[in-house]
């Protein structure tokens, strides 16, 4: 007779964009290498990232066109969560917030599931403070994160990034006679990133030897390349680039929005930043984000209203000539770099599945 214990199975939920979808991609793959069997659930967006996934996946089709439709949807997937839950047996819910996630978590905590959410922002998001009332763990990422009780729950294990492994060492800088900028996330088709940005590069460009990496919108491209080809700039131009860690390493100076993805991967490769939180961000969690590498001196923000092709002409021609600066801003960075988020993330997840208590942060 064979008493062989069966897997442990985890459902792992993320709303559909890439800065919730990237981290829970992360801890996916390292329990499916732990032998626990994965089942992740996000939305129609989030399904464009899961290309590399091996596992089994749940696709929900939430209608968000209006607001009665969106809450019609939740309510069915509520229900729907719970017969998925029931069928699968279940062992242990992690959430990844986004408003998608939320029915998926709250049927795992009515039917008593052990739940695990994890916030990657600097402020904790709605679904997620709905959520945060009956999870066994809170996983942040920030210290301090606003929004979220005191509690003996709350775990510090920074996000999980693609990058973990590979941070400077095995991304040597090749090209070091020309000053690289890395411009990312201009694939929304922001005015920012397909004009101002550009135009202040063109600038700059009559006193600088620059070489520019641009993410922009499909629809941008040609307009920008005709701008660089104008001026002989060296450049690539593209709406999504395989090969970004590469390019982190690269880059002497990179611009961004702040994600929490971006703003991870900023401090992973320790790479001095001017960030252009998005304005219209949920909550304002991007510019929660920005602000505590600003109040921490590891990053310099200029807010999207006040962006003029004057003000990042002035602030980018001050990083470029001041090595000084670009030091410090890298030291900074390089302090607040939380180690192996995905490994803390692990161990929390496996102790709960042990029924042990979560570990102390920082230790």
């Amino acid at each position: 007779m064979c008493n062989k214990k069966p897997k442990n199975k985890i459902a792992i939920v993320a709303g559909g964009t890439g800065g919730h979808v990237f981290p829970a991609l992360c801890i996916a793959d390292r329990l499916a290498l732990e032998g626990i069997d994965v089942l992740f659930v996000t939305d129609r967006r989030g399904d464009r990232y899961l290309g590399s996934f091996g596992g089994r996946k749940i696709v929900q089709n939430i209608d968000t066109s209006t607001r009665i439709k969106l809450y019609g949807s939740l309510v069915l997937y509520f229900i729907r969560s719970i017969i998925c839950l029931l069928r699968n047996r279940v062992d242990c819910v992690i959430g990844f917030g986004g408003y998608p996630s939320a029915p998926f978590v709250l049927a795992a905590q009515v039917l008593r599931i052990k739940t695990i959410i994890h916030e990657q922002n600097a402020l904790l998001g709605r679904a997620n403070r709905l959520l945060s009332i009956l999870a066994r763990k809170i996983l942040i990422s920030f210290p301090d994160t606003k929004h979220l009780k005191v509690s003996e729950r709350n775990i510090i294990t920074g996000n999980p990034t693609r990058f973990e492994k590979t941070y400077i060492k095995s991304f040597p800088k090749r090209n070091t006679k020309m000053f690289t900028i890395l411009i990312i996330g201009g694939s929304q088709g922001a005015r920012v990133f397909s004009e101002v940005i550009p135009d202040s590069i063109c600038e700059l460009a009559k006193e600088y030897c620059l070489n520019i990496i641009e993410q922009c919108k499909s629809s941008d491209i040609d307009a920008i390349r005709e701008k660089y080809d104008a001026i002989g700039i060296d450049y690539v131009v593209a709406p999504f680039f395989e090969d970004i860690g590469r390019l982190y390493a690269e880059a002497d100076l990179v611009i961004s929005r702040a994600g929490a993805s971006s703003i991870f991967e900023i401090i992973g490769f320790q790479k001095p930043a001017i960030l252009i939180p998005f304005s219209r961000s949920v909550n304002g969690d991007q510019m929660a984000n920005a602000q505590f590498l600003a109040n921490e001196g590891a990053a310099i923000i200029i807010e999207e209203r006040g962006l003029n092709r004057g003000t990042l002409t002035a602030s980018v021609k001050k990083i470029i000539t001041d090595h000084d600066q670009r030091e410090r801003l890298s030291q900074r960075l390089g302090q607040l770099k939380i180690s192996e988020a995905t490994a803390n993330v692990i161990e929390v997840v496996m102790k709960e599945l042990a029924g042990a208590p979560g570990f102390e942060p920082g230790k």
